[in-house]
């Protein structure tokens, strides 16, 4: 073998070895992308387009370069049909889904949930990514022997994957070296320029230059390149203080139509027509089948929390199925999917999930004829531990309560306080005082704002009130349940029977649940039974009014009213002047002066009681009865200077009230509301300050209080 032979082998081996390395790159650039989706399916689809578009490029290295960028473009569209054909489901025919997912590929890559589902729409974008990336790459390495240009696509490839993936990964630094190490090796072994290349038509004349220049240049590159790393690389590490941005905050997601932004309303059109076909379902088992989750409310609209993110077929965080359901649309309408809770997968059907209440939308919306198949893992729920279970105050959206709630719902929360003392039994009083008390009626006009509820509730018979549709007694009692201290929602969906039946609007029902520390949200039932006629609330409200004692009778002061017609009392010494002094006893006088201290006493012993109240309420019990006993002395102190609080109002609304006053009552507010929802985050300093606030209150507003209950008190 000859000089010129030799050179021309090494030359191809470098060349070659250039190639691999570079598409090695593309390769792992591709697979920072692949960790935020399902399966393998797409590190196999980069791993093709990488090889691919380097075996173009490499194979026409020496040919015209008008050639590459024809037939590269020709291979790339070839390899996109086919990923696209492979990772469709067959519902649609090709060339609609080829159009659909080129078309929408961007968007619904960004706006899929994690982790994404291998479809047509989700894999254009990297595919497409990775064979421009190793296009270019070997142009500009392998054509024009340019190997440090050559190395920019693959990192423009590996940093738009860094994007895509966002804070949704591991940091991954493994890629990182591999990706570096690549990227030394190919420029360690660099190919030619085309006027040094010793190929079959190039002309070789003399002797090899000498390798010891480019080696120690090398050497030295790659020991200043270690220095800076080790130098640097730790001062750059304590820059980064925050987790990079998702790219998917700047897309919109997935919107719902009028008629899903608040489901509520349709309960009263499914009332009025019970005998319209929604859709079919061939289903395993009874279920309670949900559309929609309704968490938030304003005191005018029940609305969902969170947004519907694309998904593929799995549904994320969802259990082992246990229940399948066949669908057909007939006549639901709009874009929310009819799914038992939690829904596991989706067959052939797009969707879209919200992860906060794991409801199903379908961008497209539901059309007459559209079927699909589902898999649900059913929430059960153990009735043994739901009766012992504390309420689950996690989440504030769920306990909070609007202003402004009627009257009646302020009684009929406290009467479940005072009648049931653990909160399943509340939750379920509540149920059971709802469909005692109120009657159904299809024809009631659709409304669960907080005047709708009030009338519903409060408003006599005659004028239409006390019966209403499933509507309204789901956001009634999930309204009054948080003024009882219950976190609740209201949930829209269907009750299908097991096997294959026809749902119709009649099974359309709206319901409420109430979430349980541990047990999680248990659903409850306020409907009335047919045929029951309901008892009038204001029966059983006005019977515990009666029952309630008054607090001076709850002091002891109470007792028989005195008859003073009774002719007994004629023989008493009140109306006997010669009985009013028995003989030998006591004079009168002394009676009237003990009657008269005993009175000036009644000042001196109300101000000691109420001393000791305070000193009972600010210093015994744990953190949170203190922070408690607090807020009662603040509230009495208001109460002596005209300023009464409703019982139902919450903090903020008794510190809107307290304002005239001008008495500063500081952080209490918020300290009450940790005490009500979370006791055991209060700490000995939360109720050293709640209690160094009364005394200073007491003091500002001692001016305002009349002076004769300021004698008295």
């Amino acid at each position: 073998m000859n000089a010129q032979t030799r050179r021309r082998t090494r030359y191809r081996l470098r060349v070659a070895a250039v190639a691999a390395c570079l598409t090695l790159m593309c390769l792992v650039a591709g697979t920072v992308a692949a960790r935020v989706y399902h399966g393998q399916l797409l590190l196999l689809l980069v791993a093709g387009a990488a090889f691919g578009a380097f075996a173009i490029g490499f194979a026409l290295r020496n040919k015209p370069s008008f050639l590459a960028p024809g037939l590269s473009a020709t291979g790339l569209a070839a390899y996109l049909l086919g990923a696209i054909a492979l990772t469709s489901d067959g519902t649609a025919p090709l060339g609609t889904a080829i159009v659909d997912a080129l078309v929408n590929a961007v968007p619904r890559t960004l706006t899929a949930l994690i982790p994404i589902e291998p479809a047509p729409d989700t894999v254009v974008v990297p595919v497409f990514l990775t064979w421009l990336a190793a296009t270019l790459s070997c142009e500009f390495a392998i054509r024009y022997g340019r190997t440090l240009l050559g190395c920019l696509p693959p990192t423009l490839q590996y940093g738009a994957g860094l994007y895509l993936v966002g804070p949704n990964a591991d940091a991954g630094p493994l890629y990182a070296i591999v990706f570096c190490v690549l990227a030394a090796a190919a420029l360690a072994v660099t190919a030619a320029p085309p006027e040094r290349r010793p190929d079959s038509d190039a002309t070789v004349d003399g002797q090899p230059p000498s390798r010891t220049p480019a080696l120690m240049g090398a050497v030295l590159t790659t020991t200043v390149l270690l220095a800076a790393v080790a130098l640097l690389g730790p001062a750059a590490a304590r820059l980064v203080t925050t987790s990079p941005g998702d790219p998917r905050e700047y897309v919109e997601p997935p919107q719902l139509t009028d008629i899903d932004l608040n489901p509520l309303v349709r309960i009263a059109e499914w009332a009025k027509y019970p005998e319209q076909e929604l859709f079919k379902a061939d289903t395993s088992g009874d279920a309670w089948m949900r559309l929609a989750v309704l968490t938030e409310y304003d005191g005018t609209t029940w609305q969902a929390t969170g947004d519907f993110r694309t998904a593929g077929t799995v549904v994320p965080g969802a259990g082992e199925a246990t229940y399948s359901a066949d669908l057909e649309i007939i006549e639901l309408g709009g874009k929310l999917v009819p799914a038992p809770a939690d829904p596991a997968s989706v067959t052939n059907l797009p969707i879209a999930v919200n992860l906060y209440t794991k409801c199903l939308l379908t961008p497209d919306g539901l059309a007459t004829g559209t079927s699909f198949h589902v898999d649900s893992a059913l929430v059960s729920n153990d009735p043994a531990g739901i009766e012992t279970a504390r309420p689950d105050l996690s989440d504030v959206t769920t306990v909070a309560v609007p202003p402004g709630t009627p009257e009646i719902m302020a009684h009929i929360a406290e009467y479940i306080n005072a009648t049931y003392d653990t909160p399943y039994e509340r939750a379920q009083g509540l149920a059971d005082f709802l469909s005692q008390h109120y009657a159904f009626d299809a024809e009631a006009p659709s409304g669960h704002d907080l005047p709708a509820l009030g009338f519903f509730l409060g408003s006599p018979v005659t004028a239409g009130g006390q019966r209403g549709t499933s509507e309204h007694f789901a956001a009634a009692y999930a309204v009054i349940a948080r003024l009882v201290g219950l976190p609740s929602r209201v949930v829209v969906g269907f009750d299908v029977p097991s096997g294959a039946s026809t749902v119709t609007a009649a099974q359309g029902q709206a319901w409420p649940e109430v979430a349980f520390d541990g047990p999680g949200w248990v659903r409850f039932d306020p409907m009335p039974a047919a045929g029951v006629a309901p008892i009038p609330p204001e029966d059983t409200l006005e019977q515990m009014e009666e029952e309630t004692p008054s607090p001076e009778e709850a002091e002891g002061g109470g007792g028989e009213a005195e008859d003073f017609n009774d002719e007994a009392l004629e023989q008493d010494g009140d109306f006997n002047e010669q009985a009013g002094q028995d003989e030998g006893g006591v004079p009168r006088w002394v009676w009237y002066a003990a009657a008269g201290l005993l009175l000036a006493c009644v000042p001196l012993a109300l101000k000691l009681r109420r001393a000791l109240r305070r000193r009972r309420r600010l210093r015994k019990g744990t953190p949170a009865e203190r922070v408690a006993g607090a807020w009662a002395e603040v509230l009495e102190e208001a109460a002596r200077a005209g300023v009464k609080v409703p019982v139902h109002a919450n903090a903020e609304e008794a510190a809107g009230r307290l304002a005239p006053l001008k008495g500063d009552i500081g952080a209490l507010p918020r300290l009450v509301n940790a005490a009500a929802f979370a006791p055991g985050a209060v700490s000995e300093a939360d109720a050293d300050a709640a209690a160094a606030l009364v005394a200073p209150f007491s003091r500002t507003i001692r001016h305002q209080v009349n002076w004769v209950r300021r004698f008295l008190t």
